[in-house]
């Protein structure tokens, strides 16, 4: 009940009644019937008569049984100014009959005084003056305390006229009662009772049950608040700038004693966002509360889209989350168009939320063109973030190799025959051909390698003689190295060996000549068969009886025998690898037979110690080396050489 109400009760004059039984009015004073005792009443408030036997009772009051409630407890709403009313029965008893009926005389007794209403701000000092309420009698004087003030729940807060209460609170509002010395007397005596409504004015409090609420964009939200105060306050609300809030199409407001409602049908996202204050004030104080609104929408759409990795069937991508449109986010949707195939429409995978994903399942070799959008509880990113980007190709297939010629002893030809899915794999940009070497006659001379080509055809260089070497080839393009051809085996050709160096010859008989030499510096890629030993008589320019003869590899020297004594003879080498022969070494020409002494020995210049000799030389002389001097003393056996 308002406060208002209570006074314009209060101040009503109105006699003592009997008001049927409840339980829900409140009792300041319980009194006990029942038991054949008298009850007397002072006080003005409400009071209970509870039966002094509550289980299975009904009531009577003057003699007519009440058709109250059995075993609840029975209100006499007692409010001053009242006239004496004595001898009012009031009984109860047992069901279910009447033969235990016991009755107590109930008196009500008050003069007739004016009613005070005294007004006071919460935190003040309540000063309280019996003698505002009650008009007190001569005899009451003589009595040493004639004056009681009554708090409104009847306990005792001073025993003089005046009582004093500082730091009034709300709670301390009621009834106060002046009460004096005479109250203490026997029934039928007139006692002096004054009050004073005391009204406590206190500043109003907002409380907002939910002080942060969301709402998807379109619909409606209600925003509550609920006050206290005295008197009681108005209220208003406030838009998030500020602005007074005046009822409109889509603002309604709603306000009752203790609480105000704000309404806001078809929210609109951004525009309706804001932090809504209700406001309470009145002749003491004002106090506000907000209402903090978040009107969810669709998210952002992502920034800083991205692809961080792709291959030939899958495109990683990354982003940065925008704006959740307050609501959390829920989905990614990656939509997406492929230009090389148009008839499969646009397709889309969801993933749950996240900052990268990766699209698999893709076309190899392929353009993209990828849309990001994010949902939440209200809806999809209507604009999608949008990324172009190509899938790989596919490594290039395997491909044949059609014939690899050796072109001579260092380079062979390598030819092959591409195979390219146009639709799947990406143009080649570059063949590698690896080859490794295998070689008889000096393995660790024959190293592997490789060589790059921009045609499906390649000359190989610096290869070595007579070795066998064993090619495959794969391409290159965007998606990497490709599948390795089957592989295909073929040798380079042989060279002759080279010249015979350090040919020599020396005379060891007149028929016979002993020939050296040293082998070729190049074997022409293979080892050395065997070497060509030719010679013949020299006969001015013509060589007759020219002879040839062989010996092994492992030979670097022969004696020739049977020679013509006293001939000029040419002598040549050459070597042989099995496959070619080199060329011959330089030609020796060489006399054979012992040299024809001198002629026309001739002593000269002759002293005690010196002695010139000179001669000359017989056709044919031949190579000479060197000569042998011999002397004697006529007189001595010896000889000198």
């Amino acid at each position: 009940m308002a406060l208002s109400q209570k006074v314009i009760l209060l101040a009503a004059l109105v006699l003592c009644q009997f008001y049927g039984l409840a339980t829900s009015q409140p009792c300041l004073y319980n009194f006990t019937i029942g038991n054949g005792q008298p009850v007397i009443i002072t006080q003005s408030a409400p009071v209970c008569l509870i039966c002094f036997n509550t289980a299975n009772t009904v009531w009577s009051v003057g003699g007519v049984v009440s058709n109250g409630i059995a075993g609840a407890p029975y209100i006499l709403n007692v409010m001053f100014p009242v006239t004496t009313l004595s001898g009012v029965q009031v009984g109860c008893y047992s069901l279910p009959g009447t033969t235990n009926l016991v009755r107590s005389l109930v008196q009500v007794a008050a003069p007739v005084v004016p009613q005070v209403v005294t007004y006071v701000n919460e935190t003040d000092t309540l000063n309280l003056d019996c003698s505002k309420v009650v008009t007190v009698t001569t005899a009451a004087l003589a009595f040493p305390n004639p004056y009681s003030w009554l708090s409104p729940v009847g306990s005792t807060i001073s025993s003089s006229i005046t009582a004093s209460l500082s730091s009034i609170n709300r709670t301390d509002a009621g009834n106060y009662t002046c009460v004096t010395a005479l109250d203490t007397n026997v029934n039928g005596v007139t006692n002096v009772t004054g009050s004073t409504l005391v009204v406590v004015y206190y500043p109003p409090t907002v409380l907002s049950p939910q002080p942060t609420v969301y709402m998807a964009q379109g619909r409606s939200i209600q925003l509550n608040c609920t006050f206290d105060g005295l008197p009681a306050p108005a209220v208003t609300w406030t838009y998030p700038n500020g602005s007074v809030i005046s009822s409109w199409p889509r603002f309604t407001i709603q306000t009752t004693s203790t609480s105000s409602s704000l309404t806001i049908t078809s929210l609109v996202g951004g525009g309706d966002n804001g932090t809504y204050t209700c406001t309470a004030s009145n002749l003491v104080g004002i106090f506000s509360n907000t209402v903090q609104l978040f009107v969810q929408v669709p998210p952002d759409p992502p920034s800083n889209l991205m692809v961080t990795s792709v291959d030939n069937s899958s495109i990683s991508l990354s982003w940065t989350n925008g704006f959740d449109g307050f609501s959390p986010f829920s989905n990614v949707v990656i939509s997406y168009e492929v230009d090389r195939y148009p008839q499969d429409g646009t397709q889309s995978q969801t993933f749950t939320m996240r900052t990268s994903a990766t699209l698999v399942g893709l076309y190899p070799y392929s353009n993209y063109i990828i849309h990001v959008r994010l949902t939440n509880a209200v809806g999809l990113t209507s604009n999608p973030t949008n990324i172009t980007n190509s899938t790989l190709s596919l490594r290039p297939m395997a491909p044949t190799i059609t014939s690899a010629v050796a072109v001579n002893s260092t380079q062979l030809t390598i030819i092959w025959m591409p195979s390219i899915n146009s639709t799947t794999t990406a143009p080649v940009t570059s063949w590698t051909v690896l080859y490794s070497c295998y070689s008889p006659w000096n393995p660790s001379s024959c190293p592997s390698g490789s060589i790059t080509s921009s045609s499906p055809s390649s000359l190989i260089t610096g290869l070595k003689k007579g070795s066998s070497y064993t090619f495959v080839v794969f391409g290159v393009n965007s998606g990497g190295g490709g599948d390795v051809s089957l592989p295909a085996t073929n040798q380079t050709l042989l060279d002759p060996p080279s010249i015979i160096l350090g040919l020599d010859a020396a005379v060891m008989t007149t028929t016979s000549v002993l020939l050296t030499w040293s082998p070729p510096s190049d074997n022409g890629g293979q080892n050395i068969s065997y070497y060509i030993i030719q010679y013949g008589i020299l006969d001015g320019s013509n060589l007759i009886n020219n002879t040839n003869t062989t010996t092994m590899a492992t030979q670097t020297q022969i004696l020739l025998s049977g020679l013509t004594e006293n001939s000029w003879y040419l002598f040549f080498v050459a070597a042989s690898n099995g496959y070619a022969v080199g060329m011959t070494s330089s030609q020796i020409k060489l006399l054979v037979g012992y040299p024809i002494k001198p002629a026309n020995v001739v002593a000269s210049g002759i002293t005690d110690t010196y002695v010139n000799i000179t001669w000359q030389l017989q056709s044919p002389a031949g190579f000479i080396d060197y000569f042998i001097l011999s002397y004697r003393q006529e007189s001595s056996q010896t000889w000198t050489i």
